[in-house]
């Protein structure tokens, strides 16, 4: 019987080894991030990156407002993954992304407010990482072999 054990433990044991070798890998390479700033009535918007991404995919923009003549800068409105400890009313905005942001500045004339709809972009575009859907059936399945395996070599020895 304590053969039966140590054998169904080391196979568990190297099942458990073997999980990280079913896990999808991590993206590499490069990061690039895309910035479109949507026009709006009364002017455009303007951006430059002050920084590179780093390692933990952080890239830092400063964004301008462009307004036309008779128009005023009223705020921004950012699409997409961002930090700042900014409001979003400052005109120079400087801001931290982390992936591809759609900005669009808004103006008033006469201190009117903007009137133009703004659409979320909702898709998710950020790669799948760690472990598929799949493993956990991958897990079962390999554990019943090991199982499996266990018992026969048991019986095989008892009739022996």
């Amino acid at each position: 019987m304590k053969k039966v054990v140590s054998l169904a433990l080391a196979l568990v044991l190297m099942l458990a080894a073997s999980i990280p070798v079913f896990a999808a890998p991590s993206p590499t390479g490069t990061y690039t991030y895309v910035v479109v700033v949507i026009p709006t009535t009364g002017g455009s918007g303007d951006y430059e990156f002050t920084t590179g991404i780093d390692e933990d995919g952080n890239q830092n923009v400063h964004l301008t407002p462009k307004p036309k003549s008779g128009y005023s800068f009223d705020h921004w409105v950012i699409d997409g993954p961002y930090r700042t400890d900014q409001p979003l009313t400052d005109g120079n905005l400087d801001i931290t992304i982390t992936g591809d942001i759609k900005v669009t500045p808004y103006y008033t004339i006469n201190g009117e407010s903007p009137t133009q709809a703004v659409t979320t972009d909702t898709s998710d575009k950020s790669p799948q990482t760690g472990p598929s859907s799949a493993m956990p059936y991958v897990i079962i399945g390999l554990s019943l072999i090991a199982v499996a395996v266990s018992v026969t070599i048991v019986k095989s020895k008892k009739s022996n």
